[in-house]
């Protein structure tokens, strides 16, 4: 089966076998946390500043042990061991998706740079910064494993300077580190969803498992699936869901509020490839304008870019990435294949490969792009079982021997 469907009740029996034990950062919703019990993970503590996003996370965790709803800033490793009961070099791994506006390539990454930004509601510091606070509370506990997962556009132009930093700090840390741009489609997520992981593994493990120090992109796992699942994989189902149904109606009449629907309603329905508003339709329109203006003399008006962002992808092929703006209304980046809409919540998390019955709380629109921010929890199960197979296991074994 190419598309990969699960229940909370599934992900708990995963995480029930407690084949390793790890904790997170910029928890958000818990699209990590879902791809580590799936991989038979067992949390200790959790750490989001968002409030609505760490009460989703409780509802769909209840048993979550230990967790911290405020700034990475306020926290220590000292308090996470007091809380959790681990010592130093204990906790098997340190997860943490640091806030990756600045580096995104669906956004200004470069106009974002190094400045301080509104997020919240409030004014905080360089979001970017917040990496190094995350590195500073590995030091302190000493994990195993720390896996962090980012954009793609981190690997790029001004970006690669903190990728740089990240990998030199984790080495003074005393951990051989490396990165690979991972490809969602080839791990069961119905996305072109690229992401950076970064895997640091303590440098006396890597002596215990006699891994040598160049071997370490070994650990990144193959890709899982035979053939690549698509969005009709996916959500072709719902097409007959009542519930989905009724959101997919309220998103339809707030499309029609949106100064693109105009635009929008041109573009074909159930395509046999992408097309896009702004290519397919407003570029067209836009050389004839530019034609007819110039022959008169007069001047031309200026295209906007956004309208060219817009994409309805076919049946038969997997999503764009899905991104917090791009589910929207007023963007409309992500559109249905037969619908002048965006996707809906069941929709969004079927291509995010959350559970079927995943909670989010919240307005339609916070949902969506809730569920744009996530990590896609199949991915982060495949990296998880590889350092899990490769490094735990083997490290475990090597120290139950001794005993």
């Amino acid at each position: 089966m190419k598309y990969f469907r699960y229940t909370l009740d599934d992900l708990h029996k995963s995480a029930d076998k407690k084949l390793f034990n790890y904790i997170t950062f910029f928890a958000g919703g818990g699209g990590s946390s879902c791809g580590y019990k799936l991989a038979g993970g067992e949390v200790l503590f959790v750490n989001e500043f968002q409030q609505v996003a760490m009460d989703d996370y409780l509802a769909n965790f209840p048993d979550t042990p230990h967790h911290i709803t405020g700034d990475i800033k306020d926290v220590t490793g000292k308090q996470i061991m007091e809380m959790t009961g681990l010592k130093v070099g204990e906790l098997d791994l340190l997860d943490g998706s640091p806030p990756c506006p600045p580096f995104s390539m669906s956004g200004t990454k470069q106009k974002g740079w190094n400045q301080e930004k509104m997020a919240y509601g409030m004014k905080q510091q360089n979001i970017e910064d917040l990496t190094w606070e995350m590195i500073r509370i590995a030091g302190e506990m000493k994990p195993k494993v720390i896996i962090c997962e980012n954009v793609k556009g981190l690997t790029m132009d001004y970006a690669k300077s903190h990728l740089d930093k990240m990998c030199t700090d984790f080495e003074a840390l005393g951990y051989t580190t490396t990165y690979k741009v991972l490809n969602g489609i080839h791990f069961g997520v119905p996305q072109k969803r690229q992401r950076v992981f970064i895997i640091s593994v303590r440098n006396d493990v890597m002596d215990d498992i006699d891994m040598p120090w160049m071997l370490i992109s070994s650990l990144f796992p193959d890709g899982a699936m035979d053939e690549e699942p698509t969005v009709e994989d996916a959500i072709g189902d719902l097409r007959l869901d009542n519930e989905n149904r009724v959101e997919a109606h309220e998103l339809c009449e707030s499309m029609k509020k949106s100064a693109k629907y105009k635009w929008l309603k041109r573009l074909p329905k159930n395509p046999d490839k992408v097309v896009s508003v702004g290519d397919d339709v407003v570029k067209p329109w836009y050389q004839k304008v530019i034609a007819h203006r110039k022959k008169w003399g007069k001047s031309v008006p200026e295209a906007k870019s956004s309208f060219y962002q817009s994409r309805r992808v076919p049946w038969h092929q997997a999503s764009h990435t899905l991104s917090e703006q791009g589910l929207q209304t007023s963007l409309a980046v992500h559109l249905h294949a037969a619908e002048d809409r965006v996707y809906t919540t069941k929709e969004s998390k079927r291509i995010m490969t959350l559970p079927e019955d995943y909670i989010l709380t919240g307005t339609l629109n916070e949902r969506l792009a809730r569920i744009g921010l996530m990590v896609a929890p199949l991915m982060m199960k495949y990296v998880a079982e590889a350092i899990l197979e490769r490094v735990l296991k083997p490290y475990n074994e090597v120290h139950n021997s001794k005993d």
